[in-house]
């Protein structure tokens, strides 16, 4: 199958299945990771637990690293501070970003819209209920809530079936 660019911060490369999976899969990977690391303080029903906090904190992730801007090692700025800032988001951000990238990856055509795609559709029905689960996370964490329960182990079940689509 051809590939083709894609624009945006990628205009120019073109974007197979296999660069695509390279791509996003490791950020993907860590975001599900740090996903899973939140199971037993929201089994416990803990959502002040600062694993479940930091997984949606926006200062806790690097997403960018910041470059040094330097010019052939040579620093050219007035005050000799030549690092680049990192930029940060919360984890769960970045699994949003990359997922819906990596599902969007296993388009064959340019025809079909990615939100047609069953990786794309798996991924946004597991943001849908994350989104959820966020908002009692951050509104109002409480130190015995059933409901954000019952939302973190139905995300678990669609996590589950995106990644099977994915793999």
């Amino acid at each position: 199958a051809p590939a083709f660019a894609s624009g945006g911060a990628t205009a120019g490369k073109y974007t197979t299945i296999p660069i695509a999976k390279r791509r996003y899969y490791g950020r993907v990977q860590e975001a599900v990771h740090e996903f899973l690391l939140m199971g037993p303080a929201v089994i416990k029903g803990d959502l002040t637990d600062p694993v479940v906090q930091d997984f949606f904190d926006v200062t806790k992730t690097v997403v960018v690293q910041g470059k040094k801007k330097d010019i052939n090692g040579v620093c050219n700025k007035k005050d000799g501070d030549c690092r680049a800032a990192d930029i940060f988001d919360s984890r769960y951000n970045d699994m949003k970003t990359t997922m819906y990238l990596l599902g969007n990856a296993f388009r064959i055509n340019q025809q079909k819209a990615p939100d047609n795609l069953p990786t794309v559709k798996a991924a946004k029905k597991f943001f849908k209920t994350m989104n959820l689960f966020e908002r009692k996370v951050l509104k109002n964490p409480s130190s015995n809530d059933k409901a954000a329960t019952a939302l973190y182990a139905e995300a678990l079940d669609q996590l589950d079936i995106y990644l099977d689509l994915v793999e």
